[in-house]
């Protein structure tokens, strides 16, 4: 591979608000090919750095990125908001099935298992969205507080839930 390359590698950066802190986010990308990287199907490699722009934090972050998008496929510009809106998937969903229904240390292993376990998973979650009512979020209760309700009397409502053809384990009391 000639250094600097021919072609210039395809960036994007803006500045954006991350936890409340301003950020730079810094992307380059750069067409390649599998025997260049040993890594089969590669079509771009790049990296994206953020760099904190508020004073008292002095490092960045930087990470490395493979696709085996080509080039015209996958702009840097898109991909960079792209990158973004996968967060937010990651800090709803994702973080309530980690954090509340500690998904990760799950021990099956076997693909129904993981469909038939993940589906349930996700039906728990769109029924805690539900309860939290606007009420409730003044309160401050959360998914997992959804659970102990769930759980309360040996599980009764719980097995209400699934097994009513009205039920009523989700409203208050």
């Amino acid at each position: 591979m000639l250094f600097p390359p021919r072609n210039p590698p395809n960036w994007a950066q803006r500045v954006e608000q991350n936890r409340s802190r301003e950020e730079r986010r810094t992307l380059r990308l750069q067409a390649t090919t599998p025997e260049q990287v040993c890594f089969v199907g590669a079509g771009q490699i790049g990296e994206l750095k953020t760099t904190p722009l508020t004073q008292g934090k002095k490092t960045g972050k930087s990470w490395a990125l493979i696709t085996s998008a080509e080039p015209p496929r996958w702009q840097a510009k898109d991909r960079l908001q792209g990158r973004r809106d996968d967060w937010g998937i990651e800090g709803k969903l994702h973080q309530r099935l980690d954090a509340t229904l500690d998904e990760d240390r799950s021990r099956v292993r076997t693909p129904r298992g993981l469909t038939v376990l993940g589906m349930f998973r996700r039906l728990g979650v769109s029924f805690a969205c539900a309860w939290l009512t606007p009420q409730r979020r003044k309160q401050k209760q959360s998914a997992r507080d959804f659970l102990d309700h769930l759980n309360a009397e040996n599980a009764r409502r719980a097995f209400s839930l699934v097994t009513s053809a009205c039920p009523k384990a989700g409203r208050g009391g």
